[in-house]
């Protein structure tokens, strides 16, 4: 199997932390690539150009993370990364913590436009959304244990955003999720998918 990924992307890290979590990291070629390139390798496997992308051993082209993470995990379900319908509680854990990583990247994305270009509502909205985000994992913390599961791995990945949205400064505010995260992205998987500076 091959992994397409970038660095910076936090989707692609889910893909890459999960990978490494199910003991995988010898079944798959890890491949940077560049995205926003008419010349990327990476459309030769996916026309939407996007990472992460995971090409099977039965030449299938996989895309989307979550996508991506339940098929590594049929190679290793005796570690189950991916909630199932046995766990309600993880599966709805699932969908906020993506809708809270898609919502950190837009407005990521739109910070990295020119001034003129950004839209304060855009912005306005995400900032809103991502602390009512907060405000829930705030006060769920203690259901959030370092067992490596893909809600988890999702919400690490967008906090290990950070960096990017200094003007965010949920540290403070959240003690508890600050902690949890802390200690969270610790493990190996996370260490090893630092995002580039």
């Amino acid at each position: 199997m091959k992994l397409f990924y970038t660095p910076n992307s936090p989707y692609a890290r889910i893909a890459r932390v999960t990978a490494l979590e199910l003991n995988l990291g010898d079944r798959i070629e890890m491949h940077k690539v560049a995205v926003r390139d008419p010349n990327s390798d990476l459309l030769h496997y996916n026309p939407t150009g996007k990472v992460p992308t995971l090409a099977t051993d039965d030449g299938f082209i996989l895309s989307e993370s979550r996508i991506i993470c339940v098929y590594l995990n049929h190679f290793n379900p005796e570690i189950k990364v991916v909630a199932d319908i046995s766990n309600g509680f993880l599966q709805q854990l699932e969908g906020i913590a993506g809708g809270f990583i898609d919502g950190i990247a837009v407005w990521v994305r739109e910070l990295r436009r020119p001034l003129t270009e950004q839209s304060p509502g855009v912005i306005e909205l995400e900032l809103t959304r991502t602390l009512r985000i907060l405000n829930y994992f705030e006060k769920i913390s203690e259901k959030l244990d370092q067992t490596p599961k893909l809600a988890h791995i999702t919400i690490a990945s967008a906090l290990g955003l950070e960096s990017r949205l200094p003007q965010l400064q949920w540290r403070q505010n959240y003690p508890k999720l600050a902690q949890w995260y802390d200690e969270f992205s610790g493990r190996p998987s996370f260490q090893l998918t630092k995002p580039e500076s």
